[in-house]
């Protein structure tokens, strides 16, 4: 089965877009299996209870970060865990349209009381439960370090098996850096031959001047051939992927919106 056999068609703006959601599909291919791998690693670091608020980080913007978030949180529930998704991507939220939702009455709101908790939380046909950003919200980092932000966190982490935390770029928003003070960790996520190494060591440079910590790596964009994917050597390390690699799907849409161009594996800037 190939990818395109997995997606459903939704409507937007008049065009038909294909849904992010492939893991609640009834069949197997890959893709499903990436997941279900990242999944089994997140239950396996959060054994002892102390990985319970996870914040998904990337360099720069398009490198499927929302794709990978949300399809994780459906395979969590799957499992018969709690989930909740928040998305504190204030600048370009994108969370609610992978779930088909409107992004009004969030976060913007309920930190300014116009909104109560029980408004705030929404229900997702895949029993994940969204909090969209709502409005627009100008001091990004006010409304991070506000009382009623870190409270909510400090709610959410006892009322769910998981928060997911779909975070703005490391290298263009700062607002990671407040974030991270109420998660457990970071997943990094690496789009492979369009991520350049250099973003990547600069990224890690600030989470680790930040002491943030990042609990692994996810690479996206991994391109197959015969089978096997190929490989990437980033930022010291090496990565090999094949059939039962991590992650290898993306959302195009987010590439072609970005328009981020494509980096060489020989940069070494």
């Amino acid at each position: 089965m190939s990818f395109l056999d997995l997606f459903k068609k939704k409507k937007r703006g008049g065009q038909e877009r294909a849904s992010n959601i492939i893991v609640d599909q009834n069949s197997y291919g890959s893709a499903i299996e990436c997941y279900n791998r990242l999944k089994d690693n997140i239950l396996y670091l959060s054994n002892d209870g102390k990985v319970k608020v996870i914040q998904v980080e990337s360099a720069v913007s398009g490198e499927g970060k929302t794709t990978l978030i949300c399809n994780l949180a459906v395979s969590l529930a799957q499992n018969e865990k709690k989930v909740v998704i928040i998305d504190l991507d204030f600048r370009k939220p994108r969370v609610h349209r992978t779930f088909d939702i409107e992004n009004e009455n969030g976060m913007s709101e309920y930190l300014v009381d116009k909104i109560t908790k029980e408004q705030l939380i929404k229900k997702s046909k895949f029993n994940v439960d969204i909090i969209n950003r709502g409005g627009k919200i100008a001091n990004a980092s006010l409304a991070l370090t506000c009382n009623k932000f870190v409270a909510l966190m400090g709610e959410l982490r006892q009322e769910y098996d998981f928060v997911l935390v779909d975070a703005p770029p490391v290298l263009q928003i700062s607002d990671y850096v407040n974030i991270s003070r109420v998660t457990d960790g970071v997943i990094f996520v690496v789009a492979a031959g369009y991520t350049k190494r250099s973003q990547i060591r600069e990224a890690f440079s600030e989470m680790n001047k930040n002491r943030v910590n990042v609990l692994g790596t996810v690479m996206t964009f991994v391109r197959k051939s015969n089978g096997y994917a190929k490989y990437y050597n980033y930022y010291g390390h090496k990565y090999y992927y094949y059939g039962s690699s991590y992650y290898d799907y993306v959302d195009k849409e987010d590439l072609e919106e970005e328009k981020v161009e494509p980096a060489s594996t020989d940069d070494k800037e």
